[in-house]
C-alpha cells in the first residue's frame, strides 16, 4: 500500500462535502470544502481513466477500509483489481493493464470511495 494524498493538516475539519461527480471522459471527482483558519478552500481529488468505482457507506464499512481515512491510498493485488485487470482492454493511448490502480479514500463517518483508474491528481483552491 502506498499513500498518494493526505488531508493536511490531519483531521482538518471538512466544512462541506464530500461530493461525488462523474464527468465526461471517465473522470470522477471528489470535492469538499475544508476549514483552515480564516479560509475555506475547495479540495478536488481527480480520478481519471476510471474503469470502475464503488462507494461503501458507514453502516457497511470494513475495518480494513480505515487505512484510507482522510487519505488516498493505492492498494496492490486486490481481488477487485486483479479481476478488472484480467478484463482490461484499453481502447486508446498507451495504457496497459499494469497502469490500472486500485485507489481508496474514506471520510469521517463514511463513505469510503474506491476507484479502479489509471491516473490520480489533486488540487486545492478557492
Amino acid at each position: 500500500m502506498d499513500m498518494l494524498w493526505q488531508l493536511e493538516p490531519k483531521s482538518t475539519p471538512i466544512h462541506k462535502g464530500p461530493s461525488f461527480t462523474q464527468e465526461l471522459g471517465r473522470l470522477c471527482v471528489l470535492s469538499f470544502v475544508v476549514e483552515r483558519e480564516d479560509t475555506y478552500p475547495t479540495v478536488r481529488l481527480l480520478f481519471d481513466g476510471v474503469e470502475a468505482y464503488k462507494c461503501t457507506h458507514l453502516t457497511s464499512l470494513k475495518r480494513d477500509m480505515l487505512v484510507a481515512y482522510e487519505r488516498v491510498v493505492r492498494l496492490y493485488e486486490t481481488p477487485w483489481l486483479l479481476d478488472m485487470s484480467s478484463n482490461y482492454k484499453p481502447q486508446r493511448g498507451n495504457h496497459v493493464k499494469e497502469d490500472l490502480m486500485h485507489l481508496m479514500i474514506c471520510f469521517d463517518d463514511g463513505p469510503c470511495y474506491e476507484f479502479i483508474c489509471t491516473k490520480f491528481s489533486s488540487s486545492e483552491g478557492s
